[in-house]
């Protein structure tokens, strides 16, 4: 998984991004290809804001939220996109899958 990390108002911490590393290694569960994620922190007077943004199979995923606490905010951005990906993934698994019964022959 290849994470790149983008720090607006802040400066980068590698805590941070140890956390969100450990954090978005779940969605790799879901693709057998490498993930491309873009994860963008930035503070605003005290709102402590995470986006992340993941391309797979040509679907673009984003995920953002605001939290007091930046570490906070980094889970429940990640549980979002874990739901996201887990949604778009038995979409795939079950569309047109086996639908019915297969053709029999008879004699």
């Amino acid at each position: 998984m290849k994470v790149n990390f983008t720090f607006r108002h802040m400066n980068s911490s590698e805590r941070i991004k140890d956390h969100t590393t450990a954090k978005l290694q779940r969605l790799q569960r879901y693709e057998e290809r490498e993930l491309a994620i873009n994860a963008i922190f930035s503070i605003e007077k005290f709102h402590k804001t995470v986006e992340f943004t993941a391309n797979a199979n040509g679907h673009t995923f984003v995920s953002h939220e605001t939290a007091d606490d930046m570490f906070e905010a980094i889970d429940l951005a990640a549980d979002k996109l874990d739901r996201q990906f887990s949604r778009d993934k038995s979409k795939r698994k079950h569309h047109k899958g086996h639908q019915g019964s297969t053709p029999q022959e008879i004699g």
